[in-house]
């Protein structure tokens, strides 16, 4: 089951733009959960990557 963690190391900042329905949806989280935004996204983001098949992403260079 799919639950929200806090992360203490969320250190790459970055800028995102987000359908205004999934925005408010997360805030709604947010603000029930008593999380930060961010700590909602990043559980959101590694919840679809846990689901994901990645092996096929291994061999993929991406600049950093």
């Amino acid at each position: 089951m799919f639950e929200i963690t806090k992360y203490k190391k969320s250190n790459v900042k970055i800028t995102i733009r987000l359908p205004e329905d999934v925005y408010y949806m997360m805030k709604k989280i947010s603000k029930k959960e008593d999380m930060s935004f961010n700590n909602v996204l990043v559980s959101c983001i590694q919840n679809s990557l846990d689901e994901m098949d990645l092996d096929k992403y291994k061999d993929v260079e991406v600049d950093i």
